[in-house]
């Protein structure tokens, strides 16, 4: 069986996108599954050819452009559904219809947390049949020997780590202010960026205002085989999305025993439980209010990190996400193939 898998366009190498279709790549080699990676701006007609699935990755940011093709040619098509498909493009105006039709005409629909599941269920009831949710599994690259110091960090630094693209919807500057705030108080705190530039308006500013501070440091897009080694280099690991699906950054992060503050939005109310295995913010007061716990508090910390680290080797699994991706592509190909048949006879 050959599987195309189709990012959006722009992925930086190290994204959320790209480990997780490289995990399901590897994952599936030894069960006779062939899968193809491209982005949308280097996907090929030929590369829709050979296709038996094609699996979008996004409705409206990739599955409406890859729709046309697939109907043409006929071949089904598997949607990996994103929180921001949910809560903005199927609900603008402007957008809902586009992104209907992707979700129309996807024969399995993948979300990865249930809550999204219901989500989407709401807005479009008849998904229900053929909408799954798949918990993402961590396969952390072995990671390099990096220091601190190699990423420009003192031993004695308090380092806020932000694992995230330069776009609007990572709100990278967020924790900015709050942290500058922070920093007069406690002077060891840093803010350290870690992702590829992705939206030129967006990253102007923000390199200005990082350039502009001694305390701030931002690292540009680092190999995927450098982040376990930064992010053990980290004492708190940051998300600040407006939208999130679920943070792959956030699990490598808890997967190692980092503790984590993460902004109050759907995927990461999934994954965090305030105060138990780490801490959710709303606004800059609370992000402040809790920056402060865990820079004062190292036993608090370092119970809140076994937490999340608990939490994480419990619900989620390579091996348990690999296998429901095997079913769920085999299943797609017999429906096809019981399909085909109807039509000969």
């Amino acid at each position: 069986m050959n599987v195309l898998i189709v990012l959006p366009p722009n992925q930086p190498r190290s994204g959320g996108n790209v480990t997780y279709s490289n995990r399901i790549k590897k994952g599936l080699a030894p069960h006779g599954i062939h899968v193809e990676i491209r982005p949308l701006d280097h996907v090929r007609q030929q590369d829709f050819q050979q296709a038996d699935i094609i699996h979008a990755f996004n409705a409206f940011r990739t599955g409406r452009f890859v729709l046309p093709t697939v109907k043409q040619m006929k071949k089904p098509m598997i949607l990996t559904i994103t929180g921001t498909d949910i809560n903005e493009y199927m609900t603008k105006e402007e957008t809902r219809d586009t992104t209907y039709s992707v979700v129309d005409y996807a024969s399995r629909i993948i979300l990865l947390t249930e809550s999204s599941r219901r989500e989407l269920l709401k807005l479009v009831p008849v998904a229900e049949p053929k909408s799954f949710v798949v918990h993402l599994g961590i396969d952390l690259p072995q990671g390099s020997c990096k220091q601190r110091a190699d990423f420009g960090l003192a031993a004695d630094d308090f380092v806020f780590l932000l694992p995230a693209g330069i776009r609007p919807v990572k709100n990278p500057l967020a924790a900015y202010e709050p942290l500058r705030r922070l920093q007069e108080c406690h002077p060891a705190v840093r803010f350290a960026v870690a992702g590829p530039a992705m939206d030129p308006d967006l990253f102007a500013e923000f390199k200005k205002r990082m350039d502009a501070a001694d305390w701030a440091i931002y690292l540009g897009e680092v190999d995927h085989g450098d982040m376990p080694a930064l992010l053990r280099s980290s004492d708190v690991v940051l998300n600040t999305s407006k939208s999130e699906g679920l943070s792959h950054a956030l699990l490598e992060a808890m997967s190692l025993g980092k503790p984590v503050i993460a902004s109050r939005v759907p995927g990461n109310i999934d994954l965090i439980r305030d105060g138990e295995n780490g801490f959710l913010f709303s606004h800059q007061d609370e992000f402040i209010e809790k920056a402060t716990l865990y820079i004062e508090d190292p036993q608090l910390r370092q119970r809140l990190a076994n937490a999340g680290r608990r939490w994480v080797q419990e619900r989620y699994s390579t091996t348990r996400e690999i296998e429901m991706f095997k079913q769920i592509y085999n299943d797609v190909m017999c429906r096809e193939h019981l399909l085909n048949n109807q039509q000969v006879f």
